[in-house]
């Protein structure tokens, strides 16, 4: 078995919509902070306080792989996604990877019209002052 560390929602209701996760993924992948450019979904669900966060659980097998037609994506023995023919992405019009994704955390990059992939590094846990996002080593 390898190690295999997991992003998990832990504490969804502690969430107050600082978007320090939204803006620590973005900065780790694209190297700049966006909003729109990131692994991580956070909206508002309520005219109070409460905010829904979706990120990629590393669901295994992962259906966004499964549903992705010109199979662009994979899934490495890590639980972790690789895009092996990003030039099949952005030909895409049906965005089918991100219509099957369970929880909702396949964005796809308005700049790209690429997948938006997790990398499972754990900036965003690292970001939340509440611990909503949880990072956390384990077996697979």
């Amino acid at each position: 078995m390898s190690s295999h560390a997991k992003i998990r929602l832990e504490h969804q209701q502690r969430c107050i919509g600082c978007y320090n996760c939204v803006f620590a993924c973005s900065i780790e992948i694209f190297s700049q902070v966006s909003a729109t450019r990131t692994a991580v979904s956070l909206k508002p669900c309520s005219l109070g306080d409460r905010f829904v966060v979706s990120i990629c659980t590393g669901c295994d097998p992962a259906p966004c792989v499964a549903a992705c037609k010109p199979e662009a994506l994979r899934q490495d023995k890590d639980g972790k996604l690789e895009l092996l023919k990003p030039s099949e992405c952005e030909r895409c019009e049906t965005s089918d990877c991100a219509e099957a994704c369970m929880t909702n955390a396949m964005l796809i990059d308005p700049k790209t019209n690429r997948p938006i992939l997790c990398t499972q590094c754990g900036k965003c846990a690292e970001a939340c002052p509440h611990e909503v996002i949880t990072y956390k080593e384990g077996k697979r």
